[in-house]
């Protein structure tokens, strides 16, 4: 029945929208000392994490069959595979799953209950139960599915997990074709399932790993179509999480919101909010833009099949603006199943990686779709495979080798298939793909008002690497976690933050999307200085602008940074609220760059009129030098917010443009996350004399 929704382009037509000349394969098929398996089992998703704590990624596939119903051959053996050294993927399925079968329809490997590791949850389809597996930290995993699930038989089509009512631990919705016999894509539909995990978890301490029903009281009452895609998205920026699910079978929708009231209690806001199209397959959320929004990607649900782009009007509706952005000769008519973000070559803007299957009548191909010049293009011979993938189902990125088994800072490609084919497939990444040198993006950064001592206080904030989904393994995870966003305090303004080291937090926590909180301990004084910062794993280190805000109840110090607010210095004091304006206490980054001649540019002189974009939710958007549509990689601005002020990086030409090869972060030195920014003397003397004169002693 799909295959006669829509017109498809000629064979040759899709095939030859990118000339085959033009590009080198980014990726290629490992060979099979790295991975092979001959299972002939149909796989529905992948998923990749580090399962036994060695710091390589791993794989775990979810196996099942039947496409829009069940039948009693549907359970197969799930599989796992550990990386061994960089050189093998093992296949270890049996020591997880053991010999029981399940019909595997959608995997997430997530440290579910926050004890450090990473665990499995198996959503299970065909009116089954979905499994949980616990990991002990090794590597070894119990399954506790009877004690630690609700016992509801389901149809599940996904999974995802994020703490929905902010009570510090990990719950989880699941995609639900409801209980109806025959063909899903006949039946009603079933209610979006939400499970919350039992106990309030104190900030860092593991949770229960224990879960309960709570659908009935917290989620619309509405009945969603043969959904295979479902997100965590927080739409408005006000940090809790919203709900985004695909319908493929939607009579008059193929794409639902639900937000969130903050305490994990949902409503369906989906009329006047989304666009809608038909026969969603996907959707994916990212920031395309560089607004300190999330945008969409959808597939399959535009016009004869094409894919839509989203884009986010800040208040949380979207705008369909496909054609502006992709041109449809680019966007062909396709049977595109999933889609992954991923900056591919590595300029700031992400990039997609889209798998397809292929129909009776024509060869949909897996691509590459990348940013150029504001609009996106294919790459249609990316994947350089000994026997093309007829039905990619699902597709994951991470590092999984490199040369001489080393991890390489280039992503990797593990594929699902199902339907037409059903081969597991590795692609790894060759030459063609650049290094990872762009570090994450901290945006939404939220805005610290008066705080108070002594006590602690959270910050959140989005943050990734500027792929999809997030991963924890995208950050540097030596020395307990340092790459995870953190939180970097002074009592007094430090005149070069990256030579006079503050004090940090502990690591963020990841809570669901891209959202991070982060817990710190007041400083005693009467104000802090702080900045936030993130590593990824290829060790891209990025900063968010220095601020400060005042310190209730602290001791009073001779602090440089302490100034009067009834004189003309450079912190205002908000007059309805006592708290200082992040946007007038903000160092931008130029300001803490000084150029070899010790010559300060007069931007490099002046604070940055507005580093931040307020948002209703009374938070900050801090930009932290994403690009906006209107830069290019040749400009030689970098917007840090949607007002007309911009930062001019004194010795660089272009926003990311590097310095002695490493990259440029947002304080301006060139360096990575071990190294030191490079200045002499005369250039640090001049950088201190010019805050001397913009600093007031008590």
């Amino acid at each position: 029945m799909r295959r006669l929704r829509y017109l498809p382009l000629p064979s040759l037509l899709v095939s030859s929208l990118v000339s085959t000349s033009v590009f080198a394969a980014p990726w290629v098929e490992a060979d099979k000392a790295f991975f092979t398996e001959a299972a002939n089992a149909p796989s529905s998703k992948v998923d990749a994490a580090d399962l036994n704590g060695d710091g390589l990624i791993d794989l775990v596939f979810a196996n099942g069959g039947g496409f829009d119903k069940g039948d009693d051959i549907s359970d197969y053996p799930q599989q796992a595979f550990i990386n061994e050294g960089g050189t093998v993927m093992n296949d270890v399925s049996a020591s997880i799953f053991g010999q029981t079968p399940y019909v595997g329809r959608a995997v997430k490997l997530r440290d579910i209950d926050y004890d450090g590791d990473n665990d499995i949850i198996l959503g299970t389809t065909w009116v089954t139960q979905s499994q949980l597996f616990l990991n002990d930290g090794g590597g070894s995993f119990s399954n506790v599915t009877a004690d630690n699930f609700p016992k509801v038989l389901a149809s599940v089509g996904d999974v995802e997990v994020g703490d929905v009512d902010y009570d510090g631990d990990l719950d989880m919705i699941l995609a639900n074709w409801g209980t109806g016999e025959g063909s899903v894509a006949q039946t009603s539909g079933g209610i979006t399932l939400l499970w919350t995990q039992m106990g309030d978890a104190g900030f860092g301490e593991p949770g229960t790993g224990m879960f309960e029903e709570a659908t009935l009281g917290q989620m619309p009452n509405l009945p969603v179509r043969w959904s295979w895609d479902l997100e965590f998205v927080d739409v408005d920026n006000d940090y809790d999480l919203d709900i985004l699910v695909s319908a493929y079978a939607g009579d008059k929708a193929s794409l639902f919101l639900f937000t969130n009231d903050g305490k994990g209690n949902f409503t369906d806001a989906t009329a006047g909010n989304i666009p809608q199209g038909r026969f969603s397959l996907d959707v994916e959320p990212i920031d395309l833009n560089g607004d300190g929004f999330v945008d969409l990607l959808t597939l399959h649900d535009g016009l004869s099949g094409r894919n839509r782009l989203l884009i986010n009007d800040k208040t949380g509706k979207f705008v369909d603006s496909t054609d502006l952005l992709w041109p449809k000769l680019q966007n062909p008519a396709s049977f595109d199943f999933m889609a992954a973000f991923y900056d591919e070559d590595s300029n700031g803007k992400p990039d997609m990686v889209i798998g397809a299957i292929q129909t009776a009548q024509i060869k949909y191909p897996d691509r590459l779709v990348y940013e150029k010049a504001g609009k996106y293009e294919s790459n249609t011979t990316a994947f350089t495979e000994l026997k093309a993938s007829a039905g990619t189902y699902a597709l994951v990125l991470a590092d999984l080798t490199g040369p001489g088994g080393v991890p390489d800072h280039r992503l990797d490609v593990a594929m699902s298939q199902n339907e037409n084919a059903f081969d597991k497939k590795v692609l790894i990444a060759t030459e063609e793909v650049p290094l990872d040198t762009i570090a994450p993006f901290l945006t939404n950064v939220e805005k610290l008002g008066a705080i108070q001592y002594p006590g602690n206080e959270v910050i959140r904030l989005r943050c990734n690497d500027n792929k999809s989904p997030l991963m924890l393994h995208d950050f540097k995870q030596t020395g307990n976690n340092e790459g995870f966003p953190y939180i970097e305090t002074w009592d007094m303004e430090p005149a070069d933050p990256d030579n006079m080291p503050g004090e940090k937090s502990e690591p963020g926590q990841w809570y669901g999307e891209y959202l991070w909180r982060i817990q710190f301990a007041v400083p005693d004084a009467d104000v802090m200085w702080y900045r936030l910062c993130a590593i990824d794993a290829a060790n891209n280190k990025r900063c968010t602008p220095l601020e400060m805000t005042v310190v209730e109840g602290g001791s009073a110090t001779e602090s440089d940074s302490k100034t009067d607010t009834d004189t003309d210095s450079d912190t205002v004091t908000d007059s309805t609220d006592s708290q200082v304006s992040a946007t007038d206490s903000t160092v931008s980054a130029t300001d803490s760059t000084v150029s070899a001649s010790a010559s300060i540019s007069e931007s490099d002189s002046t604070v940055s009129e507005s580093a931040t974009q307020p948002t209703d939710s009374g938070a900050s958007v801090s930009m932290s030098g994403i690009p906006t549509d209107a830069e290019s990689n040749s400009d030689t601005k970098s917007t840090i917010s949607d007002s007309d002020t911009s930062a001019t990086a004194s010795n660089s030409d272009t926003a990311f443009e590097t310095a002695n090869g490493t990259d440029l972060d947002d304080d301006g030195c060139g360096c990575d996350a071990d190294s030191s920014p490079a200045g002499g003397t005369l250039a640090s003397l001049a950088l201190l004399g010019l805050l001397g004169l913009r600093r007031r002693r008590k």
